[in-house]
């Protein structure tokens, strides 16, 4: 007898099963058949396909182990491999043909790329070429057919002499230049064969003869040496071979061995010098900026009467500030062109009425130069001093008299000028720089500075203008560095560097700044 179940039993496909009575409710009365297919032939020799698989842990593939967060053993793809998100490689990566990437960052400890070789790309073999357009940076030497290379050397000198730089078209030219000139203009090599000057020794004394000079700079050539030089002693030729040569600042010293020459030097020897000097130079200053900064006296000081000494040629006819000073044009500060009485005169100052005019020999000021007026003579045609704006060198001595302006005195090559107009009722003020030559302050502003060319600059205390005539030396310069009580010497020929040395042995020496230095 048939059984009926109290509840009907139905089956209904699901994905990938297809059931042949779906859906079709069975209650055990009668009998039905199920047949049961899916997609895939399951057969122990089938292929199985499915959409997705899910798995915790993983699956195990036989040779192939995928876990959820990686490959386990090696995976190979016989085709394109496209990956959307980050990809991790702990093993090696091997890929047959081609990678393409937006970006690839790549942490190497070492690394080694073996390339095909071809037009394009590096090959293994000297006749590979390989094309490269913008340019290349390489750290460390590299190989150029054969030649091993460390850099590229933009030295104008070539002073290395490196056989593994390459030298650049700037260098190159610019050695050319150097070695055999341009457009006809002599080397410095050129120049520096060409120099032969005649210096005489200022002193002499234990045996070493000292000349204010400085030996050529022989540039990329031999140092200068004694046998670049011929030196008499009395008009007798002094063997090199007991002769040795120094330069000590602006002094240079021939340095004689006595028993080598057979005699000692006497200090009343005429011992003279041919050779390789420094032509002798001068400074010209612009009347803008340009100065020689020295530490002679400074911040503070209350002037003292001194002497100044010097050679000057200028040519600006208008107020020419700053022949020197120390801080202002009222503190010990000499200026020439100066207005007065419609008339432009030299003029020490020291304060707002500490000063002293000077004008021509002969036109003194009626009532002793303190009321400004000029006697009837005077005009600025008769009586304007022209070793102001001449364009000549002329020499100057100034004594200055800080006490009393109205004692002060100017020579003129030798010559005493007359009193235009003094003031001495005033304070005199303190110094606030140390000497400034080329203008009135250690600043660069313009209108406070010298216009014109400066040489043998030299400061003694006191009243020392008996020497006025002896210094001018009928035009030609007197060294000083021998005279008594000289507290300072900027000669102002060095004609090179940046330094005016200061002769005195005080070592007040001046920095020269923008002046041009001119060979006489």
């Amino acid at each position: 007898m048939a059984t009926k179940l109290k509840e009907s039993l139905t089956m209904t496909d699901g994905i990938g099963v297809t059931l042949s009575n779906s859906g079709v409710a069975w209650d055990g009365t009668l009998p039905i058949n199920q047949s049961i297919t899916v997609g895939n032939d399951i057969n122990t020799t089938g292929n199985v396909q499915f959409n997705a698989v899910t798995s915790s842990v993983g699956y195990d593939l036989g040779d192939f182990k995928l876990l959820t967060d990686r490959w386990e053993s090696n995976f190979n793809a016989g085709g394109n491999l496209t990956i959307t998100g980050n990809l991790t490689i702990p093993g090696n990566a091997v890929v047959g043909v081609k990678v393409t990437a937006e970006e690839i960052i790549a942490e190497l400890t070492s690394s080694n790329t073996i390339f095909r070789s071809g037009s394009t790309q590096f090959g293994d073999t000297v006749d590979d070429i390989h094309n490269i357009t913008g340019s290349v940076y390489q750290s460390g030497s590299f190989s150029l057919l054969g030649y091993s290379l460390n850099e590229f050397s933009n030295d104008i000198t070539l002073a290395d002499g490196s056989s593994t730089a390459l030298t650049t078209e700037s260098a190159s030219k610019a050695y050319t230049i150097s070695e055999i000139g341009e457009s006809g203009d002599p080397t410095d090599n050129d120049v520096y064969l060409r120099k032969s000057y005649n210096k005489t020794a200022t002193s002499v004394s234990n045996n070493t003869a000292s000349f204010s000079a400085f030996s050529a700079s022989a540039g990329s050539l031999t140092v200068t040496s004694e046998t670049d030089f011929l030196f008499f002693n009395n008009g007798q030729v002094m063997e090199h071979n007991a002769l040795q040569i120094q330069q000590s600042e602006g002094t240079f010293y021939l340095i004689v061995d006595p028993n080598s020459i057979g005699y000692n030097l006497s200090s009343d020897d005429e011992i003279k010098g041919w050779g390789k000097f420094e032509p002798a130079g001068y400074l010209h200053f612009d009347g803008d900026t340009n100065e020689v900064t020295t530490t002679f006296s400074g911040s503070g000081a209350t002037p003292l009467d001194k002497t100044y000494s010097w050679w000057m040629k200028a040519t600006e006819t208008s107020l020419n500030k700053g022949v020197f000073g120390y801080g202002s044009d009222k503190r010990e500060a000499f200026l020439i062109n100066l207005s007065q009485a419609a008339m432009g005169k030299p003029a020490i100052r020291l304060a707002t009425h500490e000063y002293k005019y000077f004008m021509t020999e002969g036109h003194e000021e009626e009532g002793g130069g303190t009321s400004g007026d000029a006697d009837s003579g005077a005009s600025e045609g008769t009586a304007h001093i022209s070793a102001q704006d001449d364009g000549q060198w002329h020499h100057w001595m100034l004594f200055s008299d800080v006490s009393d302006p109205g004692n002060s005195k100017l020579y003129i090559d030798g010559v005493e000028q007359d009193t235009a107009k003094f003031a001495n009722t005033g304070t005199t003020n303190t110094q606030q720089d140390s000497l400034t030559i080329g203008t009135v302050d250690s600043g660069t502003t313009v209108g406070e500075h010298f216009s014109g060319s400066l040489k043998e600059f030299s400061v003694f205390p006191g009243d020392k203008t008996s020497n006025a005539s002896t210094y001018y030396n009928n035009g030609t310069p007197y060294d000083v560095t021998n005279e008594a009580d000289l507290q300072g010497y900027w000669k102002m020929t060095e004609n090179h560097g940046t330094i005016a040395y200061d002769s005195s042995g005080e070592g007040n020496h001046g920095t020269v700044d923008g002046a041009t230095w001119i060979t006489q």
